[in-house]
């Protein structure tokens, strides 16, 4: 074998390790991107949920401070202190929910682009190869 055809060999493996390469490193910041999507929508529903739990608690220590006092927890301030709580509650699970999926979004876009980079990678990875062994035939 003549060092030209080894040169074109070598050119033609170095490319194609670049492309491959380069296509697996996106593919796995794919997975971690997705992986990160899923955990922090998760994450904005458990802190929904905590807050509404915390919720409860709240409405629950008001009634009682409302009948240790003598007040009719069925109307009047009662029942306002009451709505009140439970407007700000479930506000902020909302909130904390939608943020949660706001920021999945964002990491569920980045692992498309992450995609297309792999798919990329792979193309280009492929055409460099060909072009290579093309290149090195001559």
């Amino acid at each position: 074998m003549s060092w030209v055809a080894v040169a074109a060999a070598a050119a033609v493996a170095s490319a194609a390790i670049t492309g491959y390469s380069a296509y697996e490193s996106n593919k796995t910041a794919k997975e971690q991107a997705q992986a990160d999507a899923d955990a922090t929508s998760a994450r904005g529903r458990l802190e929904a949920d905590r807050i509404l739990k915390q919720k409860e608690k709240q409405q629950s220590q008001a009634r009682a401070a409302a009948a240790e006092n003598g007040l009719d927890i069925n109307e009047g301030t009662a029942i306002k202190i009451n709505d009140e709580i439970e407007y700000g509650g479930q506000y902020d699970a909302k909130i904390a929910e939608q943020t949660g999926y706001n920021s999945s979004q964002r990491l569920q876009a980045q692992a498309k682009q992450y995609q297309s980079n792999a798919n990329t990678a792979l193309a280009a990875g492929t055409l460099n190869a060909t072009s290579a062994a093309a290149s090195g035939w001559k």
